[in-house]
């Protein structure tokens, strides 16, 4: 099986239903801004929250998007019941090489493979950017790289991604205590992307004949369900007005809870394309008739 291309998201499949990113410039501009710092050598643990759907990896990908002379490296926590320890580093390890995907395939000692994704993330003379995401599912060997990490960033040249969903932290979540320790730590920055607001989900309708406001208020603003109802009733760059009609408060309830029980572990899988293309077949499939 062929390694990810360093540079590309090995998480996500082809390019099948973009979400559009609105109301988030100022959290691009302020991504461009920990980058610079880290280009000169402080660098950044940015800790991305927000609930599902809150288009996290959609930002990131967006920034990767413009912002050039980057290197790369993803890796992501699994929602499954017995998570493979350290799962990022290892995705990360195969991604870039050298003694760190060596060290990965010899299953080497905890404290190895820490230093030798220390070196790797400072070693590159560009910046190398980092993405872990969905932190909520991490085991703890990778909460306690995470905790290494952001005591050591604000010396090194990379940039640190995390993404996590907030409101499923427990009070007792491993991951809450460490978050707390890293907040005192100078490298580290916290980022909370919001719902869209009402101004923002009419923009996401545009021309449809559809209650923007209905649609925001059943949504709750999350850009994920409103951008699966717009897929849901047909309006695509090449399909704007032929398939276009009056969609009820009913019709878009439908929609969304069809998403809610269809998403399932599909939402839970870090909102790839793929896996946003299949819930959505799965709701149209559900709701055509209603």
């Amino acid at each position: 099986m062929p390694l990810p291309v360093i540079g590309q998201n090995p998480c996500e499949g082809p390019g099948e239903w973009p979400m559009r990113l609105l109301e988030r410039t100022s959290f691009l501009e302020t991504l461009s801004h920990y980058a610079t710092d880290a280009r000169q050598g402080s660098g950044r643990l940015v800790l991305i929250s927000g609930e599902s759907g809150m288009g996290k990896t959609v930002l990131i990908e967006a920034f990767q998007q413009r912002t050039a002379n980057v290197r790369w490296l993803w890796g992501a926590c699994d929602g499954i019941r017995t998570p493979r320890p350290l799962g990022p580093l290892f995705d990360i390890g195969m991604q870039a090489g050298g003694e760190l995907a060596e060290l990965c395939r010899r299953d080497a000692t905890r404290d190895q493979m820490f230093a030798a994704f220390l070196a790797e993330a400072d070693a590159s003379a560009t910046l190398t950017v980092v993405v872990i995401e969905d932190v909520h599912w991490a085991d703890e060997a990778t909460i306690d790289l995470l905790n290494v990490l952001g005591r050591r960033l604000g010396r090194m040249r990379a940039l640190l991604l995390a993404t996590y969903r907030d409101d499923e932290l427990a009070d007792d979540h491993p991951l809450r205590v460490v978050l707390g320790d890293l907040a005192t730590q100078r490298a580290t920055r916290r980022m909370r992307l919001p719902p869209l607001s009402e101004a923002a989900v009419r923009d996401l309708v545009g021309e449809r004949d559809v209650d923007a406001a209905e649609l925001h208020r059943i949504t709750g603003g999350n850009p994920f369900f409103g951008t699966a109802h717009e897929v849901r009733t047909g309006r695509t760059a090449g399909d704007r007005g032929r398939r276009a009609h009056r969609r009820t408060s009913r019709s878009i309830a439908a929609v969304v809870a069809a998403l809610r029980c269809a998403g399932g572990r599909e939402l839970d899988q870090r909102n790839s394309r793929r896996g946003r293309r299949r819930i959505a077949l799965q709701a149209r499939a559900g709701t055509d008739g209603g």
